[in-house]
């Protein structure tokens, strides 16, 4: 009763503040499903559990999630105690896991229904075994070589016997990273899996009733086979982009466009932006978009990207400012306030494809995508 008040209550607010955004970005829901079906016919008996951190990877942390939570799946993985509130205060009904550092307070103290925690040290398990007096499900996250977080190996014995010493310990999981997943055949990667698989075979003979065992996440995809493991979790492959699994005809999730809010002459000599760090030598007509870095287009991109006008790919020109980016237009004809501009392609091979930026940023997908704002309204087209 209560999700279907708060439910009619947002109702009512949208069609009290009705306006027309300038940037709209636009997921894709068959194509958010269909990257998730093509990752669980890659190996049936290995289950798999899609990753919302960061806001869905800049996609929608509660759009993603309600289009998941019909799905048969072991659990959504997340980074934090913020992100499973949220997604239980928006009615998701799927599992949670978190899997990033979380307050022991904040375990001992959680109402929240169907939601597991990941262990990344022993001085915390060692805590909550000491004071936790209600059922807490946990994963223990063990070190196998990204040596970042986790269990040791070596204390992989303590830890098993002291969340055997409360009973209100549950342990639902263990879990590990791979550091180099995504190069071939990798001799880390190799010495990792050994370890882990160790580590499986160790809590398996001390507590066979442990359900989940995962260490792979999307580039990690293909070891599965050489993984002791019954799931995967899936990242940046859910959201279709992942320039090392392109055999797997990805399709990327988002896409986002705005509109044209000025076009200009600029003369031969005459500078655009700040520093006057583009200089005309010829008569140009110039663009603006209500886009800048603090919508997404990276100011890596200034002088060098493209974005579509249209279907036509336009420059970047000058540098790109906080909210505002300028784009070379004089060859196109009837250009006008209005126009709409794809500012990122989910097309892998445009200009402004994802991918695409972040070769030219000198980055990754991640962090581009992860830098589009909450606050940009996601649309969901079915």
């Amino acid at each position: 009763m209560l999700g279907f008040v708060r439910t009619f209550v947002r109702q009512l607010r949208k069609k009290r503040f009705l306006y027309t955004p300038l940037i709209e970005v636009l997921i894709y829901k068959g194509a958010i499903l269909r990257n998730l079906r093509t990752f669980q016919e890659l190996e049936k008996e290995v289950a798999v559990a899609p990753v919302l951190k960061a806001a869905a990877y800049g996609h929608g942390l509660v759009e993603v999630a309600k289009m998941l939570d019909s799905e048969r799946l072991p659990f959504l993985c997340v980074d934090s105690f913020f992100e499973a509130l949220i997604l239980r205060n928006e009615n998701i009904r799927s599992p949670i896991l978190l899997l990033g550092a979380t307050p022991v307070e904040n375990v001992l103290g959680c109402r929240l229904t169907g939601v597991s925690f990941g262990i990344i040290d022993i001085e915390a398990l060692r805590e909550l075994a000491e004071k936790a007096r209600v059922p807490a499900a946990l994963h223990l996250k063990v070190d196998t070589g990204m040596h970042r977080h986790g269990i040791q190996p070596h204390e992989l014995d303590e830890a098993l016997a002291l969340i055997a010493s409360n009973q209100s310990l549950h342990l639902e999981g263990v879990y590990s990273h791979l550091a180099d997943a995504d190069t071939p055949d990798s001799p880390h990667a190799a010495t990792q899996i050994t370890a882990w698989n160790d580590a499986v075979r160790r809590v398996r003979a001390k507590m066979p009733g442990v359900k989940f065992f995962h260490c792979a996440a999307t580039p990690g995809s293909f070891y599965t086979k050489k993984i002791d493991a019954n799931v995967m979790r899936l990242g940046i492959g859910l959201y279709g982009v992942n320039a090392s699994l392109h055999e797997l005809d990805l399709r990327p999730a988002l896409l986002m466009r705005t509109r044209i809010t000025s076009v200009r002459t600029v003369r031969a000599g005459e500078s655009v932006g700040y520093n006057a760090t583009f200089t005309a030598t010829r008569d140009m007509r110039i663009a603006t978009i209500p886009v800048g870095y603090a919508e997404g287009v990276d100011r890596r991109l200034s002088n060098k990207g493209e974005l579509l006008v249209g279907d036509v790919a336009c420059r970047i020109v000058g540098r790109v400012s906080m909210n505002i980016t300028s784009l070379d237009v004089s060859d196109l004809a009837n250009v006008r306030v209005g126009d709409e501009v794809t500012v990122i392609s989910n097309n892998p091979s445009a200009p402004n494809s994802i991918e695409t930026m972040a070769r030219q940023c000198g980055t990754i997908p991640y962090e581009l995508l992860v830098h589009i704002p909450a606050q940009l309204r996601r649309k969901v087209v079915e």
